[in-house]
């Protein structure tokens, strides 16, 4: 999930909205859905040749995101995934280098990014098709509770059919291929392709000339030169995740940061796309277990879930990563690395972060008070003290 980072202005933290088609101040803003109902672009730029780079960066994006489009039978990477050939299959361009940017992250991440783990996302419900219509009722989540999970050994099924290592893709003379090694094999890109893209609107202001931009793809913000109206620094508020269960609407902020332009801010939460688990003894929320979309690549297992197997259940694991704030050049780095980091947790995380040269804050689960790691420089806005009063905070 890579939504809850909010833009806004440094001089009344208040949120950008981008019009449709709207003019402002010398520049131009766009809004609209680019994906289906999943993806939502939104650009307000400023400067030189504004309009043109706009309108580009909104035609590029049928074109990078045709191919990776799980919703569409007929995409590439749908009609590669439903297929168990082991031969050669054709690929377009950018699901070609989003692949290698993939395996990058996936390497870099010792397999706690991994574009292959759909099978498990499918099996415990958290893909988009599982998670429609699962959404904990906010008003009676224990009635809406979900009632069975898979069993350890269904996951450990699955799990051996997941690995980027099973993955083989090159490019041939201007063609470009992957392959799989093993017939069960399935991709989806949704980690990665939104940052991909933003580093080439990015790209694309550069070449129109454009001083200021916001580009906001669905939460991945990047913010190229100074504020819109300001010229100056801007300010992102970064949404509270807990309470876990709230309306979207009144989410409060849990701290708000002043940064410079040319980053890419990406986060990577528990707190949007999950859903309850009953195991029969629950009396209120507290006793729920979160079933969330990020899974551990490596267990097959959601984050913040455990398997004891002792007692044989699924457990909450109380110290979990809860999410991830990343910020750096490379938007598709932040993208992979904060669903990387929230996989990790707080140590393991900080130090992936810190040899990958991007700054990050880690949020962390704990029994009295949860765990915040900061990592890199961060300029905090003063108003906004969550991230002081609810977490206990560590310098990495």
């Amino acid at each position: 999930m890579k939504r809850r980072i909010i833009a806004l202005s440094i001089a009344a933290l208040m949120c950008l909205v981008c019009l449709p088609f709207a003019a402002c101040d010398g520049g131009y803003s766009r809004s609209g859905v680019v994906l289906g109902e999943a993806i939502v672009l939104r650009v307000n730029a400023r400067g030189g040749k504004a309009k043109a780079a706009v309108e580009e960066m909104f035609s590029l994006a049928s074109d990078v995101f045709a191919g990776m489009n799980l919703s569409d039978a007929n995409s590439v990477l749908s009609r590669f995934n439903v297929s168990e050939s082991l031969e050669n299959f054709e690929i377009d361009e950018h699901t070609y280098k989003v692949l290698c940017l993939a395996k990058q992250a996936y390497e870099m991440t010792e397999g706690a990014f991994d574009v292959t783990a759909l099978p498990l996302s499918v099996l415990w419900g958290v893909d988009t098709e599982g998670l429609h219509g699962s959404r904990p009722d906010i008003f009676d989540p224990v009635g809406s509770a979900k009632k069975e999970l898979p069993s350890i050994e269904d996951v450990k099924t699955v799990l051996a059919h997941v690995g980027t290592d099973k993955l083989g893709f090159f490019e041939d003379e201007g063609k470009f291929y992957v392959k799989k090694s093993d017939p069960l094999v399935k991709i989806d890109l949704g980690g990665i392709a939104k940052g991909y893209f933003a580093d080439l609107c990015v790209e694309i202001a550069g070449k129109h000339g454009v001083e200021s931009c916001l580009i906001d793809l669905s939460g991945n913000i990047y913010l190229v030169g100074g504020g819109i109206k300001s010229g100056g620094d801007w300010s992102v508020g970064i949404a509270d995740p807990r309470p876990r269960l709230a309306i979207e609407e009144l989410r409060g902020y849990v701290a708000a940061v002043k940064c410079g332009g040319g980053r890419s801010f990406v986060t990577s939460g528990d707190y949007q796309r999950f859903y309850y688990y009953d195991d029969g003894e629950a009396k209120d929320e507290s006793d729920l277990i979160a079933v969330c979309h990020i899974i551990d690549p490596r267990s097959g297992l959601p984050v913040g879930i455990r398997y004891d197997k002792a007692a044989e259940r699924y457990l909450r694991d109380e110290t979990a990563g809860i999410m991830s704030v990343v910020s750096g050049f490379s938007s598709a780095m932040c993208d992979a690395l904060s669903t990387a980091a929230t996989v990790l947790g707080s140590e393991k995380g900080a130090a992936l972060l810190t040899e990958a040269n991007l700054n990050g804050l880690i949020f962390a689960g704990g029994k009295d008070k949860g765990r915040l790691t900061v990592v890199g420089e961060w300029e905090f806005l003063d108003g906004y003290e969550k991230y002081r009063t609810d977490y206990e905070e560590v310098i990495a």
